[in-house]
């Protein structure tokens, strides 16, 4: 008897270690603090979210949503969208960009970077469990994370592209340049990811009139979604880069063309700036935008970004989602084709951003944020859509192409039917990655160490 009370104090001891864990890692700031001797800026994960569902968001504050597109309310019927003929387009995005810009600096400088409260009062907010990954975590500078390698081509535009993987920078005979992002989401967003997770680092996840999500799905009309984007390209690779906003970042050390898994402070330069809204009026509920920073187009930091284009949709009418026989033009982007650097934007007409996936689009592959209901993690099945591309991307009409490019809405499953068991994330990227370590915690508890090859 008293054996087996010592094992039962055993399990609940290890039970409550587990989940006190769980809460250290889903909110610690980043994967390596910074050491006792660093004098820069130290990131703080801001997830301190709106308790109370917030109102509808006003035209005054999204005015966005007052802007009446050259279409039908429910975007449709435009032909095709010209960004010369239709200024109202640039309104739209820029409109986006100066609700971003409140409260923050000229340059977004490397001491200050993105600010999360303005005026005294916290207006951004991060998504936890991006400090999971021991490889493509979060730094402890300003908080930002590996994503996508990008190539030279993907500034320069010739016909190759670069991958993530890590160790490597290269594709071909091209060097690669890591890029390295941090997002973040108003209010109004804030409010869907306190819904979503616990104080405990646990996914709240509920079934409502027979839809399984996350708690607070979908995200409510007035959500902002702002990516700054950072390369490691300086302004010997990409002279346009000469003045853009350096910041200093913990990442990956590179030796002999190689990305080690060893990090260290060095600068990154900004390249690109998403920004995505929930605006009813879209066939997807969202309408995504990218900018591309351009030395010299105006005074400050936010004049130097330059639109790239808008989109809502994944244009299933346009190859590789149909025959090349059956394709018409793309309509649910529309490309600012008179920037002043060159861009290879997406697919076949859809919008990508600089080190964005050419082969994709910004759509095509948030739609494909899902996550397995039980919490599965990738090795144990079917987890979640191939968001980061697969073999034959854009390059054929195949079942896979079909899928991807759909214009998909919350709650509708992916196409196909291959992810039955999956549930629907409004397109979040980030809530999906963060499903998906909580999972890997789940079954692992510590995080696999990275490991150069």
């Amino acid at each position: 008897m008293k054996r087996a009370l010592i094992a039962l104090v055993c399990s609940v001891a290890a039970s409550g270690a587990l989940a006190e864990n769980a809460k250290t890692l889903a909110y610690r700031d980043a994967v390596y603090l910074a050491p006792n001797n660093w004098k820069g800026p130290i990131f703080e994960l801001s997830h301190d979210y709106p308790k109370q569902k917030p109102a509808a968001c006003s035209t005054k504050d999204c005015p966005w949503l007052a802007i009446n597109l050259p279409m039908k309310a429910d975007f449709s019927d435009a032909g095709v969208p010209s960004w010369k003929n239709n200024s109202v387009y640039n309104q739209y995005i820029k409109a986006i960009l100066d609700y971003v810009k409140k409260g923050q600096t000229f340059d977004l400088n490397n001491q200050e970077g993105f600010k999360t409260s303005v005026n005294g009062e916290t207006q951004w907010f991060h998504i936890p469990w991006m400090a999971y990954d021991t490889r493509t975590g979060r730094e402890y500078v300003h908080g930002l994370t590996n994503e996508r390698t990008a190539v030279i081509s993907d500034f320069y535009g010739e016909k190759r592209q670069g991958l993530h993987a890590l160790p490597n920078s290269k594709t071909g005979d091209q060097p690669g340049f890591e890029t390295w992002a941090v997002g973040m989401y108003n209010k109004i967003g804030g409010y869907t990811i306190g819904q979503s997770w616990s104080k405990k680092g646990t996914p709240n996840i509920e079934t409502v009139n027979g839809i399984t999500s996350t708690k607070g799905m979908p995200f409510i009309e007035g959500t902002v979604v702002v990516k700054f984007l950072f390369t490691t390209a300086t302004p010997d690779d990409v002279p346009y880069l000469k003045a853009s906003p350096v910041w200093q970042a913990d990442r990956h050390r590179e030796v002999n063309n190689q990305f080690l898994c060893k990090r260290e402070v060095q600068e990154v330069r900004l390249v690109q700036v998403d920004v995505a809204v929930v605006d009813q009026r879209s066939p997807s509920r969202w309408v995504y935008g990218t900018f591309a920073y351009v030395d010299g187009a105006g005074k400050t930091l936010w004049d130097n970004l330059q639109p790239v284009g808008l989109q809502w949709g994944a244009d299933p009418w346009t190859f590789p989602a149909v025959p090349k026989a059956e394709s018409i033009t793309a309509r649910q982007s529309v490309l600012n084709r008179s920037i002043s650097t060159f861009e290879h934007f997406g697919c076949n007409g859809r919008l990508a951003g600089p080190v964005d996936n050419r082969q994709s689009s910004c759509l095509s592959c948030h739609s494909g944020a899902f996550a397995n209901q039980a919490g599965y993690t990738f090795a144990k099945g079917a987890y979640s859509p191939p968001v980061f591309g697969f073999e034959g991307l854009c390059e054929k009409y195949s079942q896979d192409n079909v899928e991807y490019f759909q214009t998909i809405q919350f709650p509708q499953n992916y196409t196909g039917g291959n992810y039955a068991n999956t549930m629907n994330l409004d397109t979040s990227l980030q809530m999906q990655i963060a499903l998906q370590e909580w999972a890997l915690f789940k079954a692992n508890g510590k995080a696999v160490a990275c490991e150069d090859k």
